[in-house]
């Protein structure tokens, strides 16, 4: 295999990340290089009542692609609103606190996205921002 792909789902926020490659014929370990990519998105996905601290890594926040507090279903760049979500518009709420800013720090709280019905589960904040 001459190309690989390794999802930002699958790293390790805290320590260190190894990654092992394996060919059964022919490889050559020696002339494998790696690239990174510029981050065009952060993603967080945080229970109520903790802080969530989004930063683009010295560029700015430019828009809120997607936010909902309750029970928000998917991934980073998948993100979809589940069967119950908080009263007041979370896109609104964190544009108005992130964007035009290099970080920005969010309370999870009912009070400030608004109470969902959420039938006793655990409630959530699930957010993407662009960079």
């Amino acid at each position: 295999m001459n190309k690989y792909h390794v999802p930002r789902s699958f790293l390790i926020t805290e320590g260190d990340n190894t990654l092992v490659l394996f060919e059964e014929m022919g490889g050559n370990p020696s002339l494998v290089n790696f690239q990174t990519t510029i981050v065009g998105s952060v993603c967080a996905n945080v229970y109520e009542k903790n802080v969530i601290e989004l930063s683009c890594d010295r560029k700015t926040i430019s828009a809120i692609k997607f936010a909902s507090f309750g029970n928000p279903d998917g991934n980073c760049g998948s993100f979809f609103k589940g069967t119950c979500e908080g009263s007041k518009n979370a896109v609104d709420i964190l544009t108005k606190e992130c964007v035009g800013k290099e970080k920005c720090s969010i309370d999870v709280t009912a009070e400030k996205f608004g109470v969902p019905d959420c039938s006793g589960a655990a409630r959530r904040l699930a957010i993407e921002a662009i960079c």
